[in-house]
């Protein structure tokens, strides 16, 4: 069965819209995450009416989202009763719900899927704009508009990578597919994560071929011999906060070596080795959901009053696995891996679907492209830490899955048209 009804200009606009605004609020608007959340629940409550017969077309994709957002809500709502959390604590794994809701509110308001690309280059060029007031004008070590810095770095990377795979093959497309990744790497040079640094350039390579379908060796090779110039450039501009950032590597390192885990890498390296002894003392149920504070707490100078004095005070793992595994135990990181793993297998299986049927498989790769470099982003910081972390994830996997679903519905409504066509016609 396929999607052939058409729909209403008011419901497109507001789809439009919707996909338009997301990468513009979660960037560059103040508390913008709790918007996309209402803006995604307000597109649902549009979808209710028809939200049966949307499920019954995408009932396959939807019960393997909904077993997953069962397994999370299993494993979460047991260490709550296990422990006797707050409900707070089951906060932001809430935010999950938004891959399903988004999905259906595509399916639903069926908006173009350009009006999403239009509005990535807006939100880090808007991004740009604001972190260079913070960083002139008030002095900000590492401005990163209105959110935390990593996860803002996080958020940056997976947009630059989307937008990169934006669909066109004309000049303009792609001037600002490598326009909006270049702007994405100046935002990630000024705020100085690290994490989202490595995430975008181990995911750059893999989208060349989607950006330049039939590119050869050679332009493949000059591609990321281009990028990597453009990275030693701003490395060794005077001043170079890229520069100040990588150099610091070492350093944390030389004084991990010497005792003292006072440092983002030492934090991060003394906070795995807890995590990892937490797993193994408590395989099954860990230390409760965000309870990892309890694991650094009996730490010399972690008391309440101090904690903000040392670097390795922290109140997760800064790793999603670690993390999981020492606050929900064993079930806790099959339940994590799976948010990951069920749309990366999704999008794949669309993709190689479209490859094969020779069509167009932009939108796919660049959900692909976007769980990868979520996962990768995952190995230095915790993806439900932060609402905005989860909401933009949750959000834009579902919004992705969707427009993905609805790209091979309008292929096999176009099949089905054509073949009813030649029936009718067997001249044709």
């Amino acid at each position: 069965m396929v999607l052939n009804e058409t729909t209403g200009p008011t419901r497109r606009l507001a789809g439009n819209a919707m996909l338009f605004s997301f990468p513009i609020l979660m960037l560059c608007v103040p508390r913008g995450a709790s918007m996309v959340l209402v803006a995604i629940l307000l597109a649902w409550l549009l979808t209710a009416r028809g939200a049966p017969r949307l499920v019954g077309r995408q009932r396959q994709m939807l019960y393997l989202l909904g077993a997953v957002i069962l397994a999370v809500a299993a494993v979460c709502f047991g260490s709550k009763l296990h422990y006797d959390l707050d409900w707070g604590a089951l906060d932001n794994p809430s935010r999950l719900l938004l891959i399903p809701l988004g999905f259906l509110a595509v399916l639903h308001c069926r908006p173009q899927r350009q009006w999403l690309w239009r509005g990535i280059p807006v939100a880090i060029g808007l991004a740009l704009a604001v972190m260079l007031v913070q960083k002139i004008g008030m002095a900000q070590a590492r401005p990163s508009a209105f959110l935390q810095p990593i996860a803002f770095g996080n958020m940056v990377a997976a947009l630059g990578l989307i937008g990169f795979a934006r669909p066109g093959r004309r000049r303009r497309d792609h001037l600002l597919a490598w326009g909006t990744l270049v702007g994405a790497l100046l935002v990630l040079g000024i705020n100085g994560s690290r994490g989202a640094w490595v995430a975008t350039l181990m995911v750059f390579p893999l989208l060349l071929p989607v950006r330049h379908q039939g590119m050869r060796v050679r332009g493949f090779v000059l591609s990321v011999g281009a990028m990597l110039l453009l990275l030693v450039a701003a490395y060794l501009v005077p001043g170079s906060p890229v520069a100040s950032r990588v150099d610091r590597i070492g350093t944390d390192l030389q004084m991990y070596r010497a005792g003292d885990p006072n440092s983002s890498i030492g934090a991060r390296l003394l906070v795995w080795r807890l995590a990892a002894r937490a797993a193994i003392e408590r395989p099954l149920m860990g230390v409760g959901l965000g309870r990892f504070g309890t694991v650094t707490g009996n730490l010399d100078g972690c008391a309440e009053r101090e904690r903000k004095r040392y670097e390795f005070c922290l109140a997760h793992a800064h790793n999603d696995a670690m993390e999981a595994l020492a606050t929900t135990g064993v079930p806790g990181l099959l339940a994590m891996l799976s948010i990951f793993a069920v749309p990366g297998w999704l999008f794949a299986g669309a993709l190689r679907r479209r490859r094969q049927e020779g069509v167009d498989w932009t939108v796919p790769a660049a959900g692909l492209a976007f769980t990868a470099a979520s996962v990768i982003s995952g190995l230095t910081q915790v993806t439900m830490a932060h609402q905005a972390n989860i909401v933009f994830y949750a959000g834009a996997t579902g919004l992705l899955l969707g427009l993905t679903a609805l790209g091979e519905t309008t292929c096999k409504a176009t099949e089905s048209n054509n073949s009813d066509r030649s029936s009718e016609n067997p001249a044709v």
